[in-house]
């Protein structure tokens, strides 16, 4: 009920706010504007979804384009027909929604125009004689009036996921990544701001030359995604195929990942640099898919062939990822993660900063689960026996200052302490 009335009260205030609009600031040129709705339809056809259900369309620069060309109503007309597609119809996309999205994307652009016009700035249809001093000041306006839509539809769609999956708005925003796409929709609005100039200098014509950009970069788009959702796969594939044979260490390579992308975090790395340490942690076992059974699941201690085998996966891993192009970056992060701080480790013996900062991360985050994990040959440590071990060997074995990221890690998430 809740998400009716908030659908409801977002088209009220839409049509108000373009019924008062069209009054005061009429469409000057309707066949450029009909050549950018047109494309704007194409663009909402080829748009790509996001986790929680909604979407990313490149419909955005042409709205923006029509607003820096021709005004409020003439952007509001083009981010209407563009928030429909013929997908929406085939998947009989329920009504309420529909008008929802045509609603919020009118309102955002809306808000957007009204930066823009406050700031100064002045569609290219209407400037006449002032042109060249409109364009002068009109690029800063128009990335502050791109801002505004950003603000606003983030604001407006995040608020209907929240009430449609019941989650608190904070967290529908961080499961989004909303602000991610904040250089996407930088880049697109200075397209918008090309375009709208090539229309003012060419028409529609000039309009129907620059689609093809447009359709490239959708494209580039939707190969990303593609290339993304293999990526995952593929590392899923492995890391199930792992844990199927060796049933006591199951989940054990998804807790390191999460308590290497924590440590990474908290030692300020770049976001590019959180998600290669965490792919490395959840293939850093990968090798011992060419371990025996036997071996894995032993009880009692392993002798020397089993010990020698054991140490092996490091490098044996590393030979697997190493085969797949996407994955070769991790491979000597995998290769490393049980070197050592002072060169006693395997299978390289490196020590201190010979070893891969990615490795030492990871080091950290298997030794605390491995501890904490039951095993075929000993029982589980408790969480102060498993800081008490890692304080113990910090700086010797392990990186110093990898371990103090991790118990200030687990001593924020409130870590089961041990009875």
């Amino acid at each position: 009920m809740k998400l009716r009335c908030y659908y409801f009260a977002t088209v009220v205030a839409a049509v108000l706010a373009f019924g008062w609009l069209a009054q005061t600031t009429p469409v000057r040129d309707w066949k450029s504007v009909i050549v950018l709705g047109a494309f704007a339809f194409l663009a909402e056809t080829l748009a790509f979804q996001l986790p929680l259900s909604g979407s990313v369309s490149l419909g955005f620069a042409l709205g923006f384009a029509a607003l820096l060309y021709d005004g409020p109503v003439a952007a509001s007309l083009v981010a209407l027909v563009g928030s429909v597609s013929i997908q929406d119809v085939r998947d009989h996309r329920p009504v309420d929604v529909q008008l929802f999205n045509s609603a919020q994307l009118v309102l955002s652009i809306l808000a957007a125009s009204e930066i823009f016009l406050r700031l100064g700035g002045l569609p290219l249809a209407w400037a006449g004689q002032e042109l060249e001093g409109a364009a002068a000041l009109s690029l800063g306006a128009a990335m502050l009036a791109a801002t505004a839509f950003f603000l606003v539809n983030i604001a407006l769609v995040g608020e209907a996921l929240a009430l449609r999956s019941g989650l608190p708005l904070a967290r529908v925003l961080r499961e989004q990544s909303f602000v991610s796409y904040w250089i996407s929709f930088l880049t697109l609005a200075l397209l918008g701001f090309v375009l709208a100039r090539v229309v003012d200098s060419a028409g529609w014509i000039g309009a129907v030359l620059l689609a093809a950009p447009f359709v490239i970069a959708r494209k580039t788009f939707r190969v990303y995604l593609e290339l993304s959702a293999a990526y995952a796969d593929t590392v899923r594939s492995l890391v199930q195929a792992l844990e199927a044979k060796d049933s006591y260490t199951r989940g054990h390579s998804e807790r390191v990942a999460e308590y290497s992308k924590a440590i990474a975090s908290r030692l300020g790395l770049a976001a590019a640099q959180i998600e290669r340490v965490e792919i490395a942690a959840l293939l850093h076992d990968v090798g011992k898919i060419g371990i025996s059974e036997a071996t894995l699941s032993k009880a009692g201690p392993l002798n020397a062939e089993e010990y020698a085998a054991i140490r092996e996966h490091p490098a044996k891993g590393a030979s697997v990822l190493l085969e797949v192009e996407f994955l070769a970056e991790s491979a000597p992060v995998v290769a490393a993660h049980h070197e050592r701080m002072d060169g006693t480790g395997y299978p390289m013996r490196l020590s201190a900063d010979s070893i891969p900062l990615d490795a030492r991360i990871l080091a950290v985050a298997d030794a605390y689960d491995a501890m904490t994990s039951s095993r075929p040959y000993r029982a589980a440590l408790g969480h102060e026996s498993a800081v008490q071990e890692l304080t113990a060997v910090a700086g010797t074995q392990l990186d110093r200052l990898a371990v103090d990221a991790l118990l200030s890690h687990l001593q924020d998430c409130g870590a089961v302490q041990e009875s």
